[in-house]
C-alpha cells in the first residue's frame, strides 16, 4: 500500500482502501452492508452507547470484538455470551471534553485510537488535528471519528484528506465517508431497530 501525502491536499477514496477494510467495523461503522454470514473484526473506540452496536440487531453475526484492555470487562459482559472479545494492546488512550446532555456542563471521557498495521483509527477526541499532524505522515491511512458539535474540538468533519468514520449517516454523501451499517445502542435506535424488524 502507497503511502498518502497529507500536505498535496488530495483526497481520499474508500476505495484506496484494502479489501481487509470490508472486514472491519468501527464502533458502528464499515464498508459495505453489514451481513451476518460475514466474518468482521469490531474496533470499539470508547463506550458511549452511539459507539456500541445494538445487541439485538448483531446476534447470529460472526464478529470479533477488539478492544483496548480497560474496556475489556466492560464489553465481555455486553457481548461476551454471543461473540469473542479479545484485547488489543496497539493502542493511544485519549480524552474528549463534550457537553452532558441536559446539565449544561463539560465532562471529559476516555477513547481509544487503534493502529492497524499501516493505517490509525482517531477516536472523537480533543485534538485530531494534531493527530494527524504527528502520526499521518509515518501511516498509510488515517481515518477519524466525526467530532461532535458538543465537543470542545475544532476538527473539520468536512476536510477530504481523511476518512471519516461517521456514525450519524446510514449513507455516505462523499466518497471519504464510512457511515453506520449497524445500529447502535442508543434508545432512538433501539426504537428504530424494532420498527425496521416490524416492517421486514
Amino acid at each position: 500500500m502507497n503511502r498518502f501525502s497529507f500536505s498535496r491536499g488530495r483526497t481520499v477514496d474508500v476505495k484506496m482502501l484494502g479489501p481487509e477494510w470490508r472486514h472491519r467495523m468501527i464502533d458502528v461503522c464499515g464498508i459495505g452492508v453489514y451481513r451476518k454470514d460475514t466474518w468482521r473484526e469490531v474496533f470499539i473506540t470508547h463506550l458511549d452507547p452511539d459507539h456500541l452496536p445494538l445487541k439485538e440487531h448483531i446476534a447470529g453475526g460472526l464478529l470479533k470484538f477488539r478492544v483496548p484492555k480497560e474496556y475489556f470487562c466492560h464489553v465481555s459482559k455486553i457481548y461476551g455470551e454471543l461473540f469473542e472479545v479479545e484485547e488489543y494492546s496497539d493502542v493511544l488512550r485519549l480524552e474528549h471534553t463534550t457537553l452532558w446532555p441536559g446539565r449544561g456542563k463539560y465532562v471529559t471521557r476516555v477513547a481509544y485510537a487503534f493502529f492497524i498495521k499501516d493505517s490509525m483509527v482517531i477516536p472523537e477526541c480533543d485534538n485530531p488535528d494534531q493527530l494527524i499532524k504527528e502520526y499521518g505522515p509515518k501511516l498509510a491511512f488515517v481515518l477519524v471519528s466525526y467530532q461532535s458539535h458538543n465537543h470542545l474540538s475544532g476538527f473539520n468533519n468536512y476536510r477530504r484528506d481523511v476518512f471519516i468514520v461517521h456514525n450519524k449517516v446510514w449513507k455516505p454523501y462523499a466518497p471519504n465517508i464510512i457511515p453506520k451499517i449497524v445500529f447502535a445502542s442508543t434508545s432512538d435506535d433501539r426504537e428504530l431497530f424494532h420498527k425496521y424488524v416490524k416492517s421486514v
